[in-house]
């Protein structure tokens, strides 16, 4: 109840804000642990890794924001999540909202929003509002910071001081287009590829304006990260293969597969599920069902679903052994 008041309370203060405050230039903003925290620098940019990144800077802090691109909409940050709010401080300790808390001091979890409002084609630049409670590495700091505005933050695309042509930007598009189509989506490169991809339609949209949508309506398409950090590509969280990732959700919980860590609800994370430590979750499938072990509530096949063979019941099935046969009981069905 605690965490979804303060969940509450910082999305009230982030709407109230964005009623409330206008700006004539690009401005960055919000209250860091209450206090006013204005960036007298700002940019936005796309990393070597294909990162949307916007950033701000006081002279003594810096916040940026990753996204996985800068199309209009809405983006939640927290644990094991590829958008990412940071708060690096005048000591260089960074908070972040990928960073654990220590349980004994957890006040709320890492969490936020970062929601892009406008993405303006004709001066090339980004606005819209966030908040996030991040923590230290440790754990045991945390900053709050809510009521996030960012308006007019400029974007210089890889053209360097001046946009590219039309023409130019359409030609860049199409060779990024014929390598995207020709790498698998479990090639290693593919994430790579296809934000190059994602990145060269933005650049012509820019360029040559995008008043039918066309160009929007294929980079919100386009899933080339893993957003649950789960170590399955999102593209490959679509089950039915119908190309709508928003549909596929093993375990019911309303979650879908491609944001959730858990995607079987077994109380252990899809991640952890890489039985043979290859690197690949896909391929583990203990009782051989045909169903891998990250999409199987019951792992071997026993009978006893995962979650119940927790039996010393402090959340964790891969630490109990009742036979003592170094076989956790959630792979032994004997």
């Amino acid at each position: 109840m605690k965490k979804l008041f303060v969940l509450a309370i910082a999305i009230l203060a982030m709407v109230s804000c964005g009623d409330e405050v206008e700006f004539n230039s690009p401005a960055m903003q919000g209250k860091k642990d209450g206090t006013t925290w204005k960036a007298v620098s700002y940019r936005a940019y796309i990393d070597e890794n294909g990162k949307s990144i916007i950033t701000g800077h006081n002279n003594y802090e810096t916040i940026n924001l990753q996204v996985s691109s800068f199309s209009v909409g809405t983006y939640l940050l927290g644990e094991s999540n590829s958008n990412i709010a940071t708060l690096i401080g005048s000591n260089l300790e960074e908070y972040s909202t990928n960073n654990l808390p220590d349980q004994d001091i957890e006040l709320y979890p890492p969490d936020g929003i970062i929601e892009i409002t406008e993405f303006n084609q004709v001066n090339n630049s980004i606005s819209g509002k966030f908040w996030f409670n991040a923590y230290s590495a440790s754990g045991t700091q945390t900053v709050n910071f809510s009521q996030g505005i960012f308006y007019n933050i400029p974007i210089p695309f890889s053209s360097g001081p001046g946009l590219m042509s039309c023409d130019e930007a359409v030609a860049a598009t199409e060779d990024a287009q014929l390598v995207y189509e020709t790498t698998s989506t479990t090639d290693s490169q593919y994430s790579t590829v296809c934000n190059t991809y994602k990145n060269a339609l933005m650049d012509q949209q820019v360029a040559c304006g995008d008043d039918t949508g066309i160009l929007q309506g294929i980079i919100d398409g386009l899933y080339c990260d893993d957003d649950d950090n789960d170590g399955i590509l999102s593209i490959n969280e679509d089950l039915d293969q119908d190309g709508n990732l928003i549909n596929d959700d093993t375990d019911g919980d309303g979650i879908a597969n491609y944001l959730d860590d858990d995607d079987d609800g077994d109380s252990i994370l899809t991640m952890n599920e890489d039985v043979d430590g290859d690197g690949d979750v896909t391929n583990d499938d203990t009782d051989m069902n045909d169903v891998p072990n990250y999409l199987d509530n019951d792992d071997d096949g026993d009978g006893i679903l995962t979650i119940n063979e927790d039996v010393d019941g402090d959340g964790d099935p891969t630490n109990d052994d009742t036979d003592g046969d170094g076989v956790p009981d959630y792979l032994d069905n004997n």
